[in-house]
């Protein structure tokens, strides 16, 4: 099997994008594969979904999953489309989210870690800055809001939990029926409860 074969599978890269070369780069033991887009196939705005002819390119890097003990990036000149409406956008793409630099499975792997170690645990071992991983976890947070849809909770939670073990506390807001954290308040006070509960929208109450 050819090392672009190999790579196409192991990112799940389908139409109309393919995996164009593969190279080693062993001075910064990295493993850089390139993906192209087939000329000719349509391109939307990616907050519209307008369909709309290529405006130019831009040449993006992601950091995806390390193979054996290579970093291992991804680079693609993608798109940009000049939509009427939202001016000049760079197009989707199916490995990662808008403005972040790493693959989809890389930020999920960064996710887990972040279930069992502390964010500056984390930072070492994954080789990212603070701000880094907190823009994965803040996309992420985003995912999981989108997901969530319209609360209908009829037991709510209320507790508080001291941060990293110190007198800063937090405010937990859950459904107890579904076990879903529903808010996080950045103290214990029952002003920011109730700012809150009056941010909600009635159909919620």
């Amino acid at each position: 099997m050819r090392d672009s074969d190999l790579y196409t599978r192991i990112l799940g890269i389908e139409a109309p994008w393919q995996v164009s070369a593969v190279k080693v780069e062993m001075t910064k033991k990295e493993i850089v594969v390139q993906v192209e887009r087939k000329p000719g196939e349509k391109l939307c705005c990616r907050t519209c979904g307008k369909e709309l002819s290529g405006y130019d390119t831009r040449r993006r890097r992601w950091r995806h999953l390390d193979t054996c003990q290579y970093k291992t990036i991804l680079e693609a000149n993608v798109p940009r489309v000049k939509c009427p409406e939202h001016g000049v956008v760079t197009t989707l793409v199916p490995w990662a989210e808008p403005n972040s630099g790493f693959t989809a499975m890389f930020e999920a792997l960064v996710i887990d870690w972040l279930k069992e170690a502390s964010t500056s645990a984390v930072s070492r071992l994954m080789g990212l800055s603070w701000n880094a991983i907190d823009g994965i976890m803040q996309r992420a947070v985003k995912r999981g809001l989108a997901r969530r849809g319209q609360m209908c909770a009829r037991r709510l939670g209320v507790d508080e939990t001291a941060f990293k073990k110190r007198h800063d506390y937090v405010t937990i807001v859950s459904d107890q029926s579904a076990g879903m954290v529903l808010h996080v308040g950045l103290d214990r006070k029952k002003a920011g409860l109730k700012e809150w509960y009056e941010s909600l929208p009635e159909s919620y109450l």
